[in-house]
């Protein structure tokens, strides 16, 4: 056990640690997602740009919310379950 779940336990621990126990336990129910570096680029010979683009981006994500068979999310972009960290394996 270390000395902070022995302070929360004993009913020691500050508002500051029980703060970060409660953002740390809020972290670990997120998604991790690992940003890597993307291999080389092939050339696109039919490349959409603008409103093309949004507009198959929008509808590729609907059908595949549709055939995963799960409801569409809900939340707002500033809430999503997901969090990026730096990819540190090197």
């Amino acid at each position: 056990m270390t000395t902070v779940e022995k302070k929360v336990r004993s009913g020691e621990a500050s508002d500051s640690e029980a703060a970060r126990r409660e953002r740390a336990a809020a972290r670990s129910g997120r998604i991790l997602l690992r940003r890597t570096q993307l291999q080389d680029v092939e050339a696109d010979l039919t490349p959409l740009r603008g409103e093309e683009a949004v507009s198959l981006v929008q509808e590729l994500t609907r059908e595949s919310w549709a055939l995963s068979g799960e409801p569409e999310p809900s939340y707002t972009r500033q809430a999503i379950p997901c969090r990026f960290v730096p990819d540190v394996r090197g």
